[in-house]
C-alpha cells in the first residue's frame, strides 16, 4: 500500500521570477540613487524619481482608453481599488521615498539599505497575513528570520564609522520598508482581482506625484535655498536615470504580486542587496569584507529556504 511523504523542492514560478527580475532592477536604482542622494533634497529627489514612471504608466493608459478608471466601463476597477492604490502610492513614494532620501543622509548606505529591507520583508509577511489572509508558511518565517540576520551582519561589516545620527536613519529606514511593503499589499488586492499593470502603475504614481508636487511648489517659494541649494545637473540626470531603472522594478513588483503573496515577493527583493554589492565590486572595485560576504551567502540563504516548498508524494510499498 502507498504511503504519501513529504518532500521539499524550490519553487520558481512566473510571480517568482518577475521578483527576481524586479530586485535586480532596484540594485540598479540603489547603485546610480546613492551617489546623487547626498547632494538633492529628499522631497525633490523622491518627485524626480517618479516621473518617468508616471510619465509612462500614464502615456500607456491614455493610449489604451482610460477603460479601468471610466465609471460604466465593464474594466472599471471601482473606487475601493483605485482609491487604494492611491492611497498605497502615496504612503511608497511620499513618506517611504523622503523616509529613505533622509536615511542615506542620516544613517549612511549600509544601515538604510539593510534595514528598509529588513523592515519591507518583516512587513510583507505581516501584512500579507492580516489584510490579505494569505499566512506565512513555516519556511517563509523561517527565511524572514534568516534574512534579516543577515542583513545584520552585512550592516554590522560596513559600519566602520557610524554617523551621529545612525540610530534616526535606522528607524527611518525600516519605517520606509514598512511603507513600500503596504503598497505592495494594495497592488496585490487589484492584481488579484484583475490584471491591470498600468492602471496600478499610474494611479499609484498619482498618489505620489500630486503630493510631491504640492510640496515642491510651496517650497520653490518658502524655501528655495532648502529646495535647490547645491543641486547639480548631474545629480538630476542620475536620479532621473534611476527613475528609469525604477519602471522595470515597479512593473516587476506589480506583475509579481499577481501570481506570488506579498511575503514571497518581498523575501525575493532581499536580493536587490546581493546584486547591489556585485555590481560594486564590478563596476566601482570596492571590496567585500569576510564579515559582509558572511552576511551575503545568510540572505541568499534565507530567500532560498522562503521559496521552499512543501509537497505529498507517494511512498513505495514496503516488501515484507
Amino acid at each position: 500500500m502507498h504511503s504519501p511523504v513529504e518532500r521539499r523542492r524550490l519553487h520558481f514560478g512566473l510571480g517568482e521570477r518577475w521578483a527576481w527580475t524586479s530586485a535586480l532592477a532596484y540594485a540598479a536604482v540603489n547603485v546610480m540613487i546613492r551617489a546623487a542622494a547626498p547632494q538633492i533634497d529628499a522631497w525633490l529627489g523622491s518627485l524626480l524619481r517618479l516621473l518617468p514612471v508616471a510619465a509612462l504608466a500614464w502615456f500607456m493608459l491614455a493610449r489604451s482608453g482610460f477603460h479601468e478608471l471610466r465609471p460604466g466601463d465593464p474594466r472599471y476597477l471601482g473606487p475601493r481599488l483605485i482609491g487604494g492604490l492611491v492611497f498605497g502610492g502615496a504612503v511608497s513614494y511620499v513618506i517611504g521615498n523622503v523616509f529613505f532620501f533622509r536615511a542615506l543622509v542620516d544613517g549612511g548606505l549600509a544601515i538604510s539599505v539593510n534595514a528598509v529591507q529588513a523592515g519591507s520583508v518583516w512587513a510583507g509577511v505581516i501584512l500579507g497575513a492580516l489584510i490579505l489572509r494569505e499566512r506565512p508558511r513555516r519556511e517563509q518565517i523561517m527565511g524572514a528570520v534568516i534574512i534579516a540576520a543577515g542583513l545584520t551582519i552585512i550592516a554590522i561589516g560596513e559600519l566602520s564609522s557610524p554617523g551621529q545620527l545612525w540610530y534616526e536613519g535606522l528607524l527611518l529606514a525600516i519605517a520606509a520598508g514598512v511603507c513600500y511593503a503596504t503598497a505592495n499589499v494594495f497592488v496585490r488586492l487589484v492584481q488579484r482581482h484583475r490584471a491591470a499593470l498600468y492602471p496600478v502603475l499610474a494611479c499609484a504614481a498619482a498618489g505620489g506625484l500630486v503630493p510631491l508636487l504640492i510640496v515642491a511648489i510651496v517650497r520653490t517659494f518658502v524655501d528655495p535655498a532648502g529646495l535647490y541649494t547645491g543641486l547639480h545637473l548631474r545629480d538630476v540626470l542620475v536620479v532621473l536615470v534611476a527613475g528609469c531603472a525604477n519602471i522595470l522594478a515597479l512593473a516587476g513588483i506589480a506583475q509579481a504580486v499577481r501570481y506570488s503573496s506579498v511575503a514571497t515577493v518581498n523575501t525575493i527583493g532581499s536580493a536587490q542587496i546581493v546584486f547591489s554589492f556585485v555590481a560594486s565590486v564590478f563596476i566601482f572595485g570596492e571590496t567585500v569584507p569576510l564579515l559582509m560576504a558572511v552576511g551575503l551567502v545568510a540572505v541568499i540563504g534565507g530567500i532560498l529556504v522562503g521559496q521552499t516548498v512543501r509537497s505529498a508524494a507517494p511512498m513505495r510499498p514496503t516488501v515484507r
